[in-house]
């Protein structure tokens, strides 16, 4: 099968592109784009958009792209797809001007067979409606064709897309038995013989196990073909060694190749059970787990391999080593990064099943296209190691009911009949679980004098009519937790957690105790905590190995859900704490919206037993002895900084982390105070003092021996830009990008957190911005304006081809700063 890109030589445009608009004159802007393409990012945010907060006020619309392209009479007799991976959402999908398909499910990958609607002797037009309906999403969701287009062009003999399966049987005894499962497809007349031949290759090219049977093929017909091959002492796949093989499975024909696909493919075996919990290669492994939503801040939703990268490559060196795709498939670029820098999965189906959370979500079409897209998500993360898991929904409280609850069994035994090679998990939030129950819990609570009839108020307040789950929780404090950890809540989501191989707990850490004495056979996940309770967590993951990990709320910050981890100042928060306009990101990332690491990202490294040195981090001035409202989401509002111009003199909170007995603290080398590590929180040890510019510096102490240092430096007033590509060279087609990272230093290149100095970027030579600012979760900048701020010093640029090869220059200029021009090569 040939399969090339198709991103090339869209025209974006600007409504639904209906006969009926065409005939009156309607549609807006228009212009030609290359995909993958997210529209919502290249518009005005706008304080009265419907979806709010929820979207970080970005706009979402209906639009279209269409497309001329041709075919040689070459092809005229072979079949013709194309793949969209991601098109945000309810797509419809015209080919000369013929109704060939569509896909509701904005995160799914999904095939349109174009053989019968495309010429061979003229030009074809296609044309992609977009229709996104207001609100579609609890988050940003983006816009548009957002991850690539394939075209794809087969023999009437040809395998199936994405129907080559390779699952691990067994390792055992220095050999692995590979299953390799092919669906051959023959559109054509007649009975065929050919063979089906497999080979599996190591890095070097050489062939480590082969298989070749006959077939034979009878007209129109679909049928899958099992073989097994041997690999002798074979290379395992882990987060630590993560060994690719290359992959073929071709047809031939009297020794003519007919169709052939390749791929990636690493060997490891899986095992779980309830005395040594997660097993992969027979080692126990306890999941380092973050979520994440599919924004790449700056760049919108737009899916490219160096965004997804860097993105897995920054988690690594945080110390994760599993991501929870967040609530939808992940995408194939990632999936190849996880796959390539050893990061384990658990793929998401879906955020709802039958019941919507917003009026135009997936759960408008979920209960009639579940099995497509769970067939395609299964499909297109088959060959991949890294997926250990499939989660078959979010927070779903169908969960609860006994009737809607069947969903689940269809889901997980769809699944399994896919794919028996891997997990099934549901990660489930009891307290929506049990929300039909509610009267009843307040009604026994009242009658055991558990709850008194102002807490009952308090509780029905909370919760609110159509209440939004995050707000809920916020809102119910402990009493949350109380209701989770009630027999109803267990009796209620037991039916759920049979259907599945491992219980996801979202937010349920009072229950991972409890429910081991009350069932037995329960394997479980903390598949969403929140983030300052990874100290606790993770004490219980590494004491029981029933619980084989924790999934933190959330591992890198995305746009929409505005504010769920701000801070306020001065008064605690309130029943609704979502942000208002300017607000766009959630705030609640251990890794900020460009990537880089946030005090609590060493913290969790600490906890998790990987970094030993100690980090300072500073609670900025301006706010000491004012009350702090966090929200559950938030944890501290401490950055890496000892700039702080005009609180010389003012008092100042340090934290400290580090797994130590003491640490001392030192300002200009005289030591304010040694105390025990520890005393409030695991790990942390909190200092009161006065801000004086120059050196703030710990000294740790294990046993009474020195142990390790950090310092902080206070940068100089004059500043300058600092700025260097994290690649050399991009894709002149502009089908991935780099990175421009950008800092605000003084002369020794120490970094100044304080400096909001406005940058302006621009471009000579073949390349374009496609993304520009901060990560400053409140900032009213565009992502496509040419000039932003400076947040905590650090902004970000990247970079694309636009066509042409050549040397790309980059220019940042600030007012009082040289600029800086930073060069990168399209090929």
């Amino acid at each position: 099968m040939r399969k090339v890109s198709f991103n090339q030589g869209w025209v974006f445009h600007e409504g639904g592109g209906g006969s009926l608009e065409s005939l009156i004159g309607g549609g807006g802007v228009t212009k030609k784009v290359t995909l993958p393409h997210d529209a919502s990012i290249e518009k005005e945010r706008n304080p009265e958009e419907l979806n709010g907060s929820g979207n970080g006020f970005f706009r979402e619309e209906t639009i279209h792209y269409t497309k001329e392209f041709t075919l040689t009479e070459e092809d005229a007799d072979k079949n013709i797809w194309l793949e969209f991976e991601g098109v945000y959402q309810n797509a419809f999908v015209y080919i000369n001007h013929s109704f060939a398909g569509k896909c509701p499910y904005g995160y799914g990958n999904f095939y349109i067979d174009a053989t019968k609607y495309v010429h061979f002797d003229r030009k074809n037009e296609i044309k992609v409606v977009v229709k996104n309906g207001v609100p579609s999403g609890r988050w940003y969701t983006g816009g548009g064709i957002y991850r690539d287009v394939n075209l794809m062009i087969a023999d009437r003999m040809h395998l199936v897309p994405d129907s080559v399966h390779l699952a691990v049987i067994d390792v055992e005894d220095g050999q692995a038995v590979i299953r390799v499962e092919s669906t051959i497809e023959y559109t054509g007349t007649g009975v065929r013989d050919i063979t089906l031949q497999v080979q599996l290759k190591d890095v070097d090219g050489t062939v480590v196990a082969e298989d070749c049977i006959p077939v034979t093929v009878e007209e129109h017909s679909r049928r899958a073909y099992r073989q097994k091959i041997y690999v002798e002492n074979p290379k395992l796949w882990d987060v630590d060694t993560p060994y690719l093989y290359h992959y073929s499975t071709a047809l031939k024909e009297q020794n003519v190749v007919l169709d052939q696909e390749e791929g990636t493919f690493g060997i490891r075996k899986l095992q779980l059970d309830t005395r040594h919990g997660l097993r992969i290669n027979g080692k126990t492994v306890n999941l380092r787990g973050g979520c994440i939503h599919h924004d790449n801040g700056v760049t919108g939703t737009a899916e490219f391999a160096h965004a997804a990268e860097f993105r897995v490559r920054k988690m690594k060196e945080a110390g994760y080593n599993a991501i929870r795709s967040s609530h939808y498939p992940m995408s194939r670029r990632l999936l190849a990064a996880c796959d390539k820098l050893g990061m384990l999965v658990m793929d998401e189906f879906a955020d709802v099943w039958t019941s919507t959370k917003v009026d135009y979500d997936y759960g408008m079409h979920m209960s009639e296209w579940w099995e497509h897209d769970v067939t395609n998500l299964v499909n297109k993360d088959y060959n991949h190691p890294c997926v250990i898991m499939y989660s078959i929904g979010n927070e779903i409280p169908e969960t609860g009911n006994q009737f809607d609850a069947q969903w689940g069994k269809l889901l997980a035994d769809k699944i399994r009949s896919l794919d028996d090679s891997r997990y099934v998990t549901n990660s489930v939030n009891l307290m929506l679980s049990i929300m039909d129950h509610m009267g009843e819990i307040m009604e026994k609570a009242a009658q055991s004098g558990a709850m008194e009839g102002s807490a009952q108020g308090d509780t029905a307040e909370a919760i609110g009519e159509n209440a939004e789950i995050n707000s809920m929780m916020s809102n119910m404090g402990d009493m949350m937790d109380r209701l989770i950890a009630s027999d109803i809540a267990g009796k209620a989501t037991e039916e759920a957690f049979g259907q599945v191989d491992i219980a996801g707990y979202n937010y349920a850490t009072c229950r991972y105790e409890r429910d081991a004495e009350l069932y037995p056979n329960r394997i479980i996940v903390g598949s969403e905590t929140y983030p300052r309770d990874l100290d606790v967590n993770w004490e219980l993951v590494e004491k029981h190995p029933y619980l084989i990990g924790d999934f933190s709320w959330t591992a890198w910050d995305y746009l929409g859900e505005a504010g769920i981890g701000k801070i306020t100042y001065g008064n605690p928060q309130g029943m609704s704490f979502y942000a208002a306009y300017p607000y766009k990101a959630a705030y609640c990332g251990v890794m900020n919206l460009i990537g880089d690491r946030r005090p609590v990202s060493y913290w969790r490294e600490i906890i998790w037993g990987f970094r030993k040195a100690p980090y300072l981090a500073v609670q900025p001035p301006k706010y000491h002895g004012v009350e702090h409202g966090m929200t559950n989401w938030s944890m501290t509002d401490a950055v890496r900084s000892w700039n702080w111009k005009g609180y010389e003199g003012k008092p100042v909170t340090v934290e400290v982390y580090v797994d130590a007995d003491e640490a001392a603290l030192y300002v200009n080398g005289g030591l304010v105070k040694k105390k025990v590590v520890g005393e409030k929180k695991r790990c942390i040890a909190e200092f009161e003092t006065v801000y004086t510019p120059g050196t703030l510096e710990v000294v740790v102490y294990k046993d009474g021996t020195e142990a390790g240092r950090d310092q902080i430096v206070t940068a100089k007033d004059e500043v300058k830009i600092s700025a260097y590509a994290d690649a050399e060279q991009i894709p002149s087609d502009g089908s991935d990008i780099c990175y421009v990272e950008i800092s605000i230093v003084d002369a020794e290149h120490n970094l100044n957190p304080d400096a909001n100095t406005a940058v302006t970027v621009s471009v000579d030579g073949p390349g374009a911005i496609q993304g520009f600012g901060s990560a400053d979760p409140e900032s009213t900048e565009n992502y496509f304006d040419n000039i932003a701020k400076a947040y905590e010093g650090r902004l970000r640029a990247a970079v694309r081809g636009t066509g042409s090869a050549g040397m790309i220059t980059v220019t940042l200029q600030a007012e009082g700063c040289e600029a800086v021009n930073v060069q990168i090569e399209a090929v």
